[in-house]
């Protein structure tokens, strides 16, 4: 319980977040140990305490599964929390976030969805990027913070 209180702590110091595809998996599937750190996160975002911004491409990666496994229910899950989950907000790919993605996938070797993801991030004034891909998380970007979920289990 103690690393849910740091985790807690420590987003608790901001006012909004990216989510990087991995978190918004392990909150919709329930993932041991991860589901522990993200409800609360969740409640906070519900209740107005934090705004939360996902990229247009981390809608379209939660759906691919469910479409292959015609699985309605998760299809439902995540439309609704892409379009009707209090203080969420998914965020397009403009151009000027597809040319800074490929900007930043050719200096740091990210893939594609990963740099729109940390663009997005950077565009949408996150000011803190929340998940699980330390690849992507590690990389020095713009000094925008990143909270790594692994390191609370």
């Amino acid at each position: 319980m103690a690393q849910v209180e740091q985790f807690l702590k420590e987003i608790s110091q901001y006012r909004s977040a990216t989510l990087d595809t991995n978190a918004v998996i392990y909150f919709l599937d329930g993932t041991a140990g991860f589901i522990d750190l993200l409800e609360p996160l969740f409640e906070l975002v519900e209740q107005g305490q934090m705004k939360l911004n996902l990229s247009v491409i981390t809608e379209a990666e939660l759906l691919v599964k469910p479409y292959r496994e015609n699985n309605k229910e998760v299809i439902k899950a995540v439309q609704f929390l892409a379009e009707d989950f209090p203080n969420i907000e998914v965020i397009p790919v403009t151009r000027r976030i597809a040319r800074e993605a490929a900007r930043i996938r050719s200096t740091l070797g990210l893939k594609l969805p990963d740099a729109i993801i940390i663009f997005t991030a950077l565009e949408s004034s996150s000011e803190v990027l929340i998940g699980n891909d330390q690849e992507l998380l590690q990389k020095p970007v713009s000094q925008l913070p990143s909270v790594i979920l692994s390191r609370y289990l």
